[in-house]
């Protein structure tokens, strides 16, 4: 098992032990509670999510099976589980909501195309 792969499991187990804190601070889903990201495939809908990481957590979703999926924030190097649902919005008719919490235990909450 290489380091990057044991940083990774560390950093999934951390968040795993905060995700239900943060899905439950989430709010609920909203058409228009986010903002969309330049690269258009993204939006952030809470003040610690960045697009860098919204569109990380994109390619994430498209990369990896199931709902949960492992995406890299760039503003603070960690690797974070987020969990994603279906949902619409005003501007994606079919759209993912993706949420999660960072090592400090903030609600991350990121909508996806």
């Amino acid at each position: 098992m290489t380091k990057r792969h044991k940083q990774t499991i560390a950093a999934s187990l951390l968040a795993g032990s905060v995700i239900t804190t943060a899905i439950a601070m989430a709010s609920p889903a909203s058409a228009d509670a986010f903002t969309l990201c330049p690269s258009g495939k993204s939006g952030v809908a809470s003040a610690d999510t960045s697009c860098a990481f919204a569109d990380n957590v994109h390619r994430a979703w498209y990369s990896q099976p199931g709902t949960i999926v492992m995406a890299h924030s760039p503003v603070t190097n960690q690797v974070i589980r987020m969990q994603c649902t279906s949902v619409a919005t005003n501007h994606w008719p079919v759209a993912k909501r993706c949420v999660g919490a960072n090592a400090s235990g903030a609600a991350l909450i990121v909508y996806i195309d």
